[in-house]
């Protein structure tokens, strides 16, 4: 099983600083849903603080433009460590990468598997999309 761990904020839209509107909501989702339509083996897990305000219902309903896939979300806590407890828990997976715009979630040193998208751009980050890609043609 691969798995795509995923941010939200940053990722499918521009993060804001807290202090004003960011815009509209997943506008970078589409790209996503293109290049995973091929692999529909891949799992979604989402490690967003979305995850806390919203239930794996709503996460699915959010995200439904990414195909019938399955759609879960890491346990509470650091998205590091809950990302490395749901590996841990989860041996059947044998590859996978993490989309985030704050490597500073990750530590001093950032996993191999991340791929950084800027706060403002998101997946229109360069070299984001074809990182994912060569992730996926392997």
């Amino acid at each position: 099983m691969r798995v795509l761990f995923i941010d939200i904020d940053g990722v499918f839209h521009p993060a804001g600083d807290g202090s004003q509107d960011t815009g509209p909501r997943f506008i970078w989702l589409p790209l996503l849903a293109e290049v995973l339509a091929p692999h529909p083996d891949v799992v979604i897990a989402v490690h967003s603080t979305w995850r806390y305000d919203h239930t794996l219902d709503e996460l699915q309903e959010l995200l439904a433009s990414l195909g019938k896939r399955p759609v879960v979300a890491v346990p509470r806590g650091p998205r590091s460590e809950a990302i490395t407890w749901f590996l841990q828990m989860n041996r059947a997976v044998v590859s996978h990468r993490i989309l985030d715009d704050a490597p500073d979630e990750f530590g001093t040193e950032p996993p191999a598997e991340l791929i950084v998208c800027e706060s403002k751009r998101g997946l229109t980050t360069p070299g984001v999309i074809d990182a994912l890609r060569r992730w996926l043609a392997a």
